[in-house]
This record gives structure tokens, sequence and C-alpha cells, in this order.
């Protein structure tokens, strides 16, 4: 029942964000993903806000949900709270950048107090989650018959952890850096979620 609730809270997090993001941006006048933020979508004035704002939240609650109950279905060890940990904070970004969103096109100029903190949750959020795949990868290195996450956590978090620097308006494709950082922590949610029926507490240690 609870790996059903967490495999469920995974893929429900992923659809809602990956559907807000192409339905917005087709309502939304002009976007392009490979030059904006998803962020844009739920700004303050921005025509698709009132609707994206909520779906960020459901998203982040999700996410979260599924990250803290993966901490009771995997062989627990430090790494792996702490991997799972960090990656429920990514969870709890995506919510709060819903509840503070930015300014309208999230612009930086003389910036609102709710646009701040909507830059500073989701920094935090990106950084918590890329850090919580390369623990969990470090983690899984130890656990019986699971030969995919370390090499994916890998795979994953490298390209990650690069693009993630680059999310700022200085970098003209800023939009699809941060594409290949929410891409990269999708995937590597998949596989854990994927990974579930097979994991039980007590398996091994890490």
């Amino acid at each position: 029942m609870i790996r059903t609730l967490a495999f469920g809270s995974a893929i429900l997090s992923l659809l809602i964000l990956a559907g807000l993001t192409v339905a917005g941006g087709l309502v939304y006048p002009d976007y392009n993903h490979l030059t904006q933020y998803i962020s844009e979508l739920g700004a303050t004035g921005a025509v698709t806000g009132p609707a994206v704002r909520p779906a960020f939240v459901a998203s982040g609650i999700l996410l979260t949900l599924f990250w803290l109950l993966c901490i009771g279905l995997f062989p627990r060890s430090l790494l792996a709270t702490a991997g799972f940990g960090l990656s429920s904070l990514n969870g709890l970004g995506l919510l709060l950048g819903g509840v503070f969103p930015c300014a309208f096109e999230c612009s930086l100029a003389d910036p609102p107090l709710y646009a701040i903190l909507h830059d500073v949750f989701s920094g935090i959020g990106y950084l918590a989650g890329i850090a919580g795949v390369c623990l969990i990868a470090l983690a899984a290195r130890r656990w019986p018959r699971d030969r995919v996450l370390y090499p994916l956590g890998l795979a994953c978090g490298i390209p990650a952890a690069a693009a993630v620097w680059l999310l700022h308006p200085g970098f003209e494709w800023y939009g699809a850096a941060q594409r290949v950082v929410e891409l990269a922590l999708a995937i590597f949610t998949i596989a854990v979620a994927m990974r579930l029926p097979a994991r039980a507490q007590g398996e091994g240690t890490a």
C-alpha cells in the first residue's frame, strides 16, 4: 500500500509538472521553452499564473511525499536517508515556488519579497535535488540486485550539476538549461519509483 502510494505520488507529480509546462507554454503568448523559465508561467500577472501556481504546489507536495516515503521503503543508511531527505527538499522548493511566485516575466528589476523568496526556495530545491541524486546513487552501490541507480545517478547528476549554474539571465539559453536539470531529476525519480516494487527495508546497507 505504501509502495503504491509512493509510486503514484512520483508519477503524478511529474505528470502535473510536465503537463503544466507544455500546456502553459501553449497558452502563454510567445512563450519560448529555450529562453524562458518554467516559473514565468506561474508569475504574478501572467495569464497562466492562476492555474499554474496551484499546480506547482500540488506537484511539489506529491514529490516531497514520494521522497519521504522512500526513506522507509529502501535499505536504510546514512547516505540513503540524506539523499532522500535532500531530494524531498527539491519537492518542497517546487511547492514553495508556487506559494511565492516570481514577478512578471521573473524580472530581477527591484523584485518584491515574494519573488526573492521564490528564487531562494527554487535555488535551494534544485541544489538539494541534485545532491540527493548523487547520494542516493552512492548508497545504491551497496543495495543487493541493483545495478541501475548508481550509473544512472551519475548520468543524471553530472549534467544537472553542470546546467544548474547556467540558470541565470546572463546565459541566453537559461530555459534550456532548466529543462536539462528538470529532465535529469525526473529521469532519476522515475528510475527510483520503478525500483520500489523490488525493495523493502533490511535488504542491505550502504
